[in-house]
């Protein structure tokens, strides 16, 4: 198996606005953190091939038809451009990884964390299963292992979080809760697992209500409370020498805010969303709201629904929500007329959502607490919200970065206004210049400009 460096997918890393390390190190800690979500689809391994890609029969090959192919992950290649694999009859257009090379998965994620890393993102959330209970983990934990087994600078400083996976195929018992907690716990004391609040682990929980409906109806010993299974992750961590975790529960995809009173019942420190992609609409593709729109949108959300719940939350700031390779019915796999989403955004938007769900975070300090914005998503190719960089065009197939060059000079530019000693709240105007701009769409051009990544 070729490498990535002999196949073109190492990028342009030697440029300056790239290697500048001590400069974005420097920029941590004068804004809120961004963590990103990942679902790691593109391994090689698991729905890659068959749902993701189509490269091999029998899957849905979400991205397998022309018009998204620039969607696909910047490592991936037309398969007739792939001339040192014997592919297999009816491989699909798309190719990437196969056969599998763990080597080549492990220099593509390299590239991915120096991409992310190099543009100011804080922390990824790795999403699935221990191995423990789920042999192959769904072949979810492969870039996380990568992610672990790196040695390229980059990978020690970016830091991370392994969310605990409350998937109802699991069907939680206290004796997989342990289990569970036992593999994780080794993570959760690496020095890059990723702090809140005066070095206080974060520990996100995915799904908490499927979490809380296995425990509370298993049987005998094996039955737990809500509460108990947040006390137990707590005991534990703290246990191993750590401070107290600050936990969280995350529901899937949206409206966690809806599950306050039982997250408050069970003791989580605070809520959020997997993925919150408020203000679209159900509508034909592209005649849903504007990227503008929604983002104003997310903002009236977020102070509507996530505000007085009498719990803190990480409010979502999703990249995108153009879900329509995926748009097909159910039943009869046939493209849908109609899809929530709203539109793609435009040159400025993203940084524009960036800046807004900044603010909104500096203002709300106490509902806040944690400082920590969550974005859907880095590599959700399919579903349409992805920050990883794409594809490019034959023959040079340079990785397009605008998305994620978009979102490092949002994070490289805004800081905390320090109109008091160690004060990091936010003045009104701020807010209300951020809510001006998003009502009249006004482009953030000089801000766009300041920082490239390539």
């Amino acid at each position: 198996m070729k490498s990535l460096r002999s196949i073109g997918i190492v990028a342009c890393l030697s440029m300056a606005a790239f290697c500048d390390t001590e400069n974005i190190d420097a920029q941590r800690g004068n804004r809120p953190l961004l963590g990103v979500q990942r679902w790691d689809m593109y391994s090689g391994k698991g729905a890659t091939q068959r749902q993701e890609l189509g490269y091999l029969p029998g899957g849905q090959g979400f991205l397998k038809e022309p018009s998204w192919h620039a969607r696909a992950p910047f490592f991936c290649r037309l398969t007739a451009d792939v001339d040192w694999v014997k592919h297999p009859p009816q491989a699909g257009p798309l190719w990437f990884n196969y056969p599998f090379s763990q080597e080549l998965l492990q220099e593509t994620m390299d590239q991915e964390i120096r991409y992310a890393y190099r543009a100011g993102i804080d922390f990824f959330i790795y999403n699935g299963p221990v191995r423990k209970l789920i042999e192959n983990a769904y072949e979810l934990k492969n870039n996380l292992d990568c992610h672990i087994a790196s040695t390229i600078p980059e990978a020690k400083k970016m830091n991370f979080v392994w969310a605990l996976y409350g998937h109802n195929s699991i069907q939680y018992t206290r004796t997989k809760v342990i289990a569970m907690i036992e593999e994780t716990l080794p993570y959760i004391q690496m020095p890059n697992w990723q702090k809140v609040m005066d070095d206080r682990p974060l520990i996100i929980v995915l799904w908490p209500q499927q979490f809380r409906s296995d425990l509370e109806s298993a049987h005998g010993e094996e039955q737990m409370t809500g509460r108990a299974f947040v006390e137990y992750i707590r005991t534990r961590v703290k246990s191993a020498g750590l401070k107290t975790p600050y936990i969280v529960g995350a529901s899937v995809p949206a409206r966690g805010y809806e599950q306050v009173p039982a997250l408050k019942k069970d003791g989580y420190d605070a809520f959020m969303d997997y993925a919150g992609g408020y203000g679209g609409k159900v509508a034909p593709q592209d005649k849903g709201t504007t990227y503008t729109e929604a983002t104003s949108n997310l903002i009236k959300t977020l102070e509507s629904r996530f505000l007085n719940r009498g719990l803190p939350f990480l409010p979502p700031c999703s990249s995108m929500q153009y879900p329509w390779p995926r748009a097909r019915n159910k039943q009869t796999g046939a493209h849908a007329e109609q899809w929530y989403h709203y539109q793609w955004p435009k040159k400025g938007d993203l940084a524009a959502r960036i800046n807004a769900v900044f603010d909104f975070v500096a203002a709300h300090p106490k509902e806040c607490e944690a400082q920590v914005v969550t974005m859907y998503s880095w590599n959700e190719h399919s579903e349409g919200g992805a920050l990883c960089p794409t594809m490019g065009e034959p023959p040079r197939y340079e990785p397009a970065t605008e998305w994620l060059d978009e979102a490092a000079a949002a994070l490289a530019t805004w800081r905390y206004h320090q109109h008091n000693a160690g004060d990091t709240t936010l003045k009104p105007s701020r807010l209300e210049r951020s809510r001006r701009q998003l009502n009249i769409g006004i482009s953030i051009e000089e801000i766009y400009s300041k920082t490239r990544l390539h």
